[in-house]
């Protein structure tokens, strides 16, 4: 694959507190990437320094194999070529969806032929045809951050940057709106660079996540390897729920702990004591088509209801485990259950 987007060693200080601490990263193109951390850890900084509207300290970013920031070099936003949507659109109000869009081309008038021919084509391609003529204060937010999305790729740049694009949409809406939104990016063939706090957003939709934490990249990894193989164990609490729980290992592949002993899928590197990470989907009161790699007989104390499944609490050993079931079986509280493992933990020494 080709390398789109090349960060190499970036940081950024605001009077004195630094926000950025060394970030390196690449985007191939046609990825999409999130960047994923909670509210103040620097991603939006981060989004922000890739677009030219903040202005790193130190370290370099290449665009197409082309510097746009390094020492004494500083290539202004308008000239990086790149598509940039915020969380709310950010539509001119003063023009229809038809000019909207036409600004990203030049004089916002879209009167050549070829301005036209593109600015149709981006329309259709994000289902907002029927609105040329519209106004912003005529349109639903979710048809405001299609415009938004028309806008950014009308001048066909081939990385856009997104800051939170979703979060002022309700769930119903956003869920809908990002999916319509991601399947025109992969249209498209555009590379995209994502910032979210929203864990299941990004499990969902990216090719790659990082991980940034006070404004250090912890990992950068596909959805899948980040949530069963997370690097930290901040990581595995962050990226999904998690059952954490004290061991020592017996051996590079089995692990002791309060369930008994446990297949792992890595080894400590000359530690014996640690933890060891399940999700709670490893868990089930059912036997599936796999073989379990583990049993235990443990008690139901609680049962919640949560919609499409029940949570329920199981004593097994005196530990106390909380896994999630659908609605085909019933149970009930105090019924003794032998409890399924499937798969294997993953161990993390002791420092």
């Amino acid at each position: 694959m080709t390398t789109l987007l090349d960060i190499k060693n970036l940081n950024k200080s605001f009077n004195g507190h630094q926000v950025l601490h060394n970030i390196s990263l690449q985007l191939e193109k046609g990825e999409i990437l999130f960047l994923l951390g909670a509210s103040g850890c620097g991603k939006t900084t981060l989004l922000r320094s890739i677009a030219g509207f903040e202005q790193p300290t130190s370290g370099e970013i290449w665009l197409k194999n082309q510097p746009i920031f390094k020492e004494n070099l500083n290539v202004p936003t308008q000239q990086r070529k790149l598509g940039y949507v915020v969380q709310e659109g950010v539509l001119f109000p003063h023009l229809n969806v038809y000019r909207n869009i036409a600004y990203g081309l030049g004089d916002g008038k879209g009167k050549t032929e070829e301005e036209k021919q593109r600015i149709e084509e981006v329309m259709k391609l994000t289902g907002i045809s029927s609105l040329a003529d519209r106004f912003p204060h005529q349109l639903s937010g979710g048809q405001q951050q299609r415009v938004a999305l028309a806008r950014a790729l009308a001048p066909s740049p081939e990385l856009i940057l997104f800051d939170e694009p979703f979060s002022a949409l309700d769930e119903h809406l956003r869920n809908q709106i990002r999916y319509d939104m991601l399947q025109v990016l992969r249209e498209s063939g555009s590379s995209a660079v994502f910032v979210t706090h929203d864990r299941d957003e990004a499990l969902c939709h990216a090719d790659k996540i990082a991980v940034i934490q006070e404004g250090k990249i912890l990992q950068i990894a596909t959805p899948k390897t980040l949530y069963w193989s997370p690097q930290y164990l901040s990581i595995a609490k962050f990226i999904g729920d998690s059952i954490i729980l004290p061991a020592t290992l017996k051996n590079d592949s089995i692990a002791t702990c309060q369930l008994g002993e446990i297949a792992i899928e890595n080894k400590g590197n000359g530690h014996t004591q640690g933890k060891v990470l399940f999700r709670p989907e490893q868990f089930s009161l059912a036997k599936k088509i796999q073989d379990p790699t583990a049993s235990f007989k443990g008690e139901i104390k609680r049962i919640e209801s949560r919609g499409r499944a029940i949570n329920i609490c199981i004593d097994v050993g005196g530990y106390e485990l909380n896994i999630n079931e659908d609605l085909i079986n019933e149970y009930h509280t105090g019924e003794q259950v032998t409890l399924y493992l499937y798969g294997k933990g993953v161990f993390y020494h002791d420092k």
